[in-house]
C-alpha cells in the first residue's frame, strides 16, 4: 500500500478519547488528521458538565488538529452550544446526527434527527443564516431503525454548505450489532453533494484493503474502536511498518505517558486504576494474548500489582 494515500480521523468515544488520550497518542503515533472531541451537550438544567468543558479548552488542544462535536434537540440549544465553541476559538465544528444510545435518541438527539428532515431543515436554515464563521461537518448513521433514512436526510443537506459528511452505515436500533455495510456507503455516495467520509468497522489493515476493494475511489476514513485496540493502524493503514521491537518501545511509551497524564489529573489511585482497566479493555487487543493481559490488569487490587501486571505483559 503506497504511504500517505489514505486520510484517517480519530472517532470521538466517551470515556475513552479524552484530551490526555489525544494529546499522547498524536505525539507518540500520529498518522491521524483530525481528532474529533467527544460530544459537548447539556445535562439537566441546562448544566454542562465540567468534564466536557475541559475536553474543549483551547489549552487541552494545543498541538491538535482537534474538532469539537455537538449534541442537541432543538436550535436554541444547538445555536448556544456552537456560541461556546467559538468563544473558545474553534473554526469547524461537528454536528452528531449519530448517536445510537437510546440516551441520546429519547431526548431527540444524535440518530433521532434522522426521522425529522423537515425539522432539520427548518434547524440548519437557522444555523447557516446566521453567518457563523465557522466551518461545519456532521457525523450521522442511514437511519433510526430503515437504513434507508439517509435519502431524505441527504436532500437536506445537499441545501447546506458543510464541510464533509461522516456516514456510518449502520441504522442507530443497531448500535454496534452486525456489521457495517459498506455497499450501502457505496450507494450513498451517488446521493450526496457534500465529501463523504467512511465510518464503521475499520479494525485491521487486512479488513481494510477488502474495505478498499469495494470503495476503490474512498480516500478519507473515520476509525474509533479500531485506534483503541491498535494504536498504530493509522499508520498501518498507510503503509507504515515498525519492526516488533519498535512497535513494543511505542506502546510502551504511549502506556507509560498516558498513565502519567492521568495520574496527574484524576485524585486517589482507586479512581487512577479504574481508568487504566477502561483503557484496558481495548489496549489489550494489541497483544498477543489479549484474554491474559486484561485478566492480569482486572486482578491487580493497588497501583504497585498493577504496575506488576503490566511489567509482565510488556515481557
Amino acid at each position: 500500500m503506497a504511504q500517505n494515500t489514505e486520510i484517517i480521523y480519530q472517532a470521538p468515544l466517551q470515556g475513552f478519547t479524552d484530551y490526555n488520550y489525544r494529546n499522547v497518542f498524536h505525539e507518540v503515533f500520529g498518522g491521524v488528521s483530525k481528532y474529533f472531541i467527544p460530544y459537548l451537550s447539556y445535562g439537566k438544567g441546562k448544566g454542562i458538565k465540567k468534564s466536557q468543558i475541559k475536553e474543549i479548552l483551547p489549552e487541552n488542544n494545543k498541538a491538535l488538529p482537534a474538532i469539537p462535536q455537538v449534541l442537541f434537540s432543538e436550535a436554541t440549544e444547538l445555536f448556544e452550544l456552537v456560541s461556546i465553541l467559538i468563544d473558545n476559538g474553534y473554526s469547524e465544528i461537528n454536528l452528531n446526527l449519530g448517536c445510537p444510545y437510546p440516551m441520546a435518541t429519547n431526548r431527540g438527539r444524535g440518530a433521532a434527527w434522522l426521522e425529522k428532515p423537515e425539522a432539520l431543515n427548518e434547524t440548519l436554515s437557522q444555523l447557516f443564516g446566521k453567518g457563523i464563521q465557522a466551518k461545519f461537518s456532521l457525523k450521522m448513521r442511514v437511519g433510526m431503525t430503515n437504513n434507508q433514512d439517509y435519502r431524505l436526510i441527504f436532500e437536506v443537506l445537499n441545501q447546506f454548505p458543510l464541510e464533509e459528511i461522516i456516514l456510518h452505515p449502520r441504522t442507530a436500533d443497531q448500535i454496534y450489532n452486525g456489521k457495517a455495510d459498506p455497499l450501502l456507503f457505496s450507494e450513498a455516495v451517488s446521493q450526496v453533494k457534500h465529501p463523504l467520509v467512511y465510518n464503521g468497522d475499520i479494525f485491521s489493515v487486512s479488513g481494510f484493503q477488502e474495505l478498499k476493494s469495494l470503495l476503490p475511489d474512498q480516500h478519507c476514513w473515520m476509525t474509533g474502536r479500531g485506534l483503541l485496540m491498535n494504536p498504530l493502524l493509522a499508520l498501518q493503514l498507510n503503509g507504515v511498518e515498525m519492526d516488533q521491537k519498535l512497535r513494543k518501545q511505542k506502546l510502551k511509551e504511549f502506556h507509560d505517558r498516558l498513565i502519567q497524564e492521568y495520574s496527574e489529573r484524576l485524585q486517589g489511585s482507586g479512581h487512577l486504576l479504574m481508568k487504566m482497566t477502561q483503557f484496558w479493555g481495548y489496549f489489550s487487543e494489541s497483544f498477543e494474548n489479549p484474554h491474559k493481559a486484561i485478566k492480569l490488569v482486572k486482578k491487580a487490587g493497588s497501583i504497585i500489582k498493577y504496575n506488576a501486571a503490566v511489567a509482565e505483559i510488556f515481557r
